[in-house]
């Protein structure tokens, strides 16, 4: 089974009264795959070994809003490795902080 890997860009849709969040539009989303995302997985806390994970820790399957500083390393990541759809990701990324959007990453292996 191979990893597959999903980043996504989410705007907050907010209250035009109050000011609340209280809806998530998803403007792009991009696929990718392959065993070179372990390296960038890691580091951003996304990946956990088995043994290691915890109910906190354990993203498996599910999506993870990245701060800016991990959509900093996954877009240096993306211009640094030849991954399928590298080029589209970083700027999906770049696309994201210009707009004040959330990145979200979703991997499933």
């Amino acid at each position: 089974m191979g990893l597959d890997v999903r980043v996504i860009q989410r705007r907050k849709i907010k209250c035009h009264y109050c000011g609340e969040v209280v809806d998530y539009r998803d403007i792009e989303c991009l696929d990718s795959g392959g065993r070179a995302w372990y390296d960038v997985l890691k580091p951003i806390g996304y990946y956990v070994p088995y043994d290691q994970r915890t109910e906190e820790n354990d993203w498996y399957g599910k999506d993870m809003v990245l701060t800016d500083s991990q959509a900093t390393q996954v877009r240096n990541f993306v211009a640094t490795y030849d991954v399928y759809n590298g080029k589209s990701i970083a700027n999906l990324i770049a696309a994201a902080k210009c707009d004040g959007d959330d990145v979200v990453i979703n991997a499933d292996w």
